[in-house]
C-alpha cells in the first residue's frame, strides 16, 4: 500500500469510515506507475549492494503496490519475483505491467496481508519493500520479515528518517501527529544492528523520487475534487494529500526517506 498509509492516519481523526477512506485513497491512486517515492536508480543502486547474491535470486518484495520496484529487480536480474500487496486492484495492475514489460514469468503477484505473508521461513535470498515498512513500525518489519530469508539473504527497506540535526517545527508538529516512531538514521541503524542485522549500505532518495510520486499524485487532486464534490470525506483525503506534498517539498533537506541495505547476519 505504500504511502497512502501515511495518509490514512491523517484522516482517521476527520472520517469515521476507513474503508471508504481507503476506498477514496486506492481511486485517487489507481493507474499511477508508483504509489510512493521510488526511482529505478535507487532500486538498482540498493541491488547492487546486495553482494555477494545468487546469480537467480528468489525476492520476495513487499507492500508492491502496482510494482514499479519489482518489474526494476525482475528487469535489472535474472532473479523471480514474488510481488505482494493487499490490495487485488493493485496487483492486478502489476500482472498487466509485467506481461507488458515481457517479465511475466519471473513475477508472481500475490496478495496478501504483509503482517501475515504465507510463505515458508528460509524461502527468500532478498525481501524488499520500498515505502511500507512503517505499516507495521520500522522494527517490527526487521523482526517479522527476517525469518523468510536464507542464511546471509538481504534485506532492502526505505523508512522515512530524520536528515541531520534540523528540527522545522512544522515538521516535527506534522509528524508528532502522523508517525510518531519517525527517527533518525542513527536509530534506525542502530536497531538494525541490535537486531542481528549487517548494514552494508545505506543513503537518502533524492528528490527525483519524491517527484515521481507527488507530481503525476497533485494532477489528479482537481479532478479528484471534482468527482467528489460536497464529499466530506474525499475532501479530508485530498486536503491530506495535498498537505504532505507542500510539506515535503519544504522540508525535504531536514526529513524524507533513507534507504537502508541489511543482511541477516
Amino acid at each position: 500500500m505504500g504511502e497512502q498509509g501515511a495518509c490514512l492516519r491523517r484522516v482517521k481523526g476527520k472520517v469515521m469510515d476507513e474503508a471508504r477512506t481507503i476506498a477514496l485513497l486506492v481511486e485517487l491512486h489507481r493507474g499511477l506507475a508508483r504509489l510512493g517515492p521510488g526511482d529505478d536508480e535507487v532500486t538498482r543502486r540498493a541491488l547492487a549492494t546486495c553482494t555477494p547474491r545468487p546469480r537467480r535470486p528468489m525476492i520476495l518484495d513487499i507492500g508492491a503496490g502496482t510494482g514499479a520496484q519489482s518489474l526494476c529487480l525482475a528487469l535489472a536480474c535474472e532473479g523471480r519475483v514474488v510481488a505482494v500487496d493487499r490490495f487485488e486492484g493493485f496487483v492486478a495492475e502489476l500482472a498487466s505491467r509485467a506481461r507488458m514489460a515481457g517479465v511475466a514469468g519471473r513475477i508472481a503477484p500475490c496478495v496478501a496481508d504483509m503482517a501475515h505473508l504465507p510463505f515458508a521461513a528460509a524461502s527468500f535470498d532478498i525481501a524488499w519493500s520500498e515505502g511500507a515498512a512503517y505499516l507495521l513500525g520500522f522494527d517490527a518489519a526487521l523482526d517479522r520479515w527476517r525469518p523468510l530469508l536464507r542464511p546471509g539473504g538481504w534485506l532492502v527497506v526505505t523508512e522515512l528518517a530524520w536528515f541531520g540535526s534540523a528540527r522545522p517545527p512544522e515538521a516535527v508538529a506534522f509528524w508528532a501527529r502522523n508517525y510518531p516512531a519517525l527517527r533518525d538514521d542513527a536509530a534506525n541503524l542502530s536497531a538494525a544492528r541490535e537486531r542481528g542485522w549487517r548494514v552494508a549500505g545505506h543513503f537518502h532518495l533524492p528528490a527525483e523520487a519524491w517527484l515521481n510520486y507527488h507530481a503525476p499524485l497533485r494532477e489528479r487532486l482537481p479532478a479528484f475534487r471534482t468527482r467528489h464534490a460536497g464529499d466530506a470525506e474525499a475532501a479530508a483525503v485530498a486536503e491530506a494529500t495535498e498537505t504532505e506534498i507542500e510539506l515535503m517539498a519544504r522540508h525535504a533537506a531536514s526529513v524524507g526517506y533513507s534507504c537502508y541495505v541489511l543482511q541477516r547476519a
